[in-house]
């Protein structure tokens, strides 16, 4: 009960959520590894059995499900790539999930933009518009990807594009309120440019949730800003280095750095087999009780 003469006002909050993919832009299976009678990627060809299906990975997304005040529950998809339609046809369906409420981008890669086009669908049915969160660079990727979006003069046809509100992430160090609940952008390095200028990819931190998919490098402002978090998303690509990601033991380095209660790595190539990383997971828990357990679609965390 509040004091005597205080108001409380409910706040929003982080109720669950659910991983849309947790693959590479390549997405498992690889259809050459299936074509391919000579192969020999175990990873591939399992994830196509009702055994393996936790092998079978969609671009890397994640979907925020927030409990808001006003009793309306709230949607936040966290990256829009070329798979967002067969994972919203599977995770929307299963769960009963209508509308969604904003779209915050990371980096303005394919398997992160390239579904924006399929979100017409909401915004048609529903006859709103869904605002859409990047920083400066993603933006303009997607103003040369789908022009028609951005500037619906553009637009051929019957003119039938995406309603979307497009707004700047100005600042990488300032929170901002999305549908209440306030998202701290966490900027950090995912590979680089020919020129040797570093790539920048946005992760955020929301309640106690720190996502960070796609990574090859955390500068210590943005590590200050992630530690503590009870949960922490983090990319592990592959068992061995990548220019541009994370590989398993430098992800796992990280998660000893930051010192997170619990981990679920994500974004992983068919080099990664999720029955073996389960039992790495159960390794590094018994040897120093940390927990790093492996992510899978449509999975769920409820808080």
């Amino acid at each position: 009960m509040a004091p005597t003469g205080l108001i409380f006002t409910p706040k929003a909050r982080v109720r669950e959520i659910i991983f849309l993919g947790t693959g590479t832009s390549g997405y498992v299976p690889n259809v050459t590894c299936i074509a391919d009678k000579s192969s020999k990627c175990k990873v591939c060809k399992s994830s196509i059995t009702p055994e393996g299906r936790k092998n079978k990975r969609r671009n890397t997304s994640l979907l925020v499900r927030i409990d808001h005040p006003d009793g309306r529950e709230r949607n936040v998809v966290i990256d829009c790539g070329k798979s967002f339609y067969e994972s919203a046809l599977d995770v929307f369906i299963e769960h009963g999930i209508e509308n969604i409420d904003a779209v915050l981008i990371t980096h303005g890669h394919a398997d992160a933009i390239f579904g924006l086009d399929d979100l017409r669908q909401w915004t048609m049915h529903f006859g709103t518009s869904i605002p859409v969160y990047a920083d400066q660079e993603s933006f303009d990727t997607i103003a040369q990807a789908f022009p028609y979006i951005v500037d619906r003069t553009k637009a051929t046809g019957s003119g039938a594009v995406a309603a979307l509100e497009f707004h700047i992430i100005e600042d990488p160090y300032t929170a901002f309120d999305c549908q209440g609940v306030m998202f701290q952008p966490l900027r950090v390095e995912h590979g680089m440019y020919i020129d040797g200028s570093p790539f920048y990819f946005i992760g955020f931190r929301f309640d106690d949730i720190a996502y960070v998919s796609d990574c090859s490098k955390i500068p210590e402002k943005t590590a200050e800003l992630m530690a503590g978090c009870k949960l922490l998303i983090l990319d592990a690509l592959r068992w061995t280095p990548h220019p541009s990601h994370f590989s398993y033991q430098q992800a796992l380095d990280e998660v000893r750095r930051l010192k997170p209660e619990r981990t679920l790595f994500t974004d992983f190539c068919h080099d990664m087999e999720h029955s073996v990383l389960e039992e790495q997971a159960a390794k590094i828990k018994a040897e120093e009780n940390i927990i790093v357990e492996p992510s899978y679609d449509g999975q769920r965390v409820t808080f």
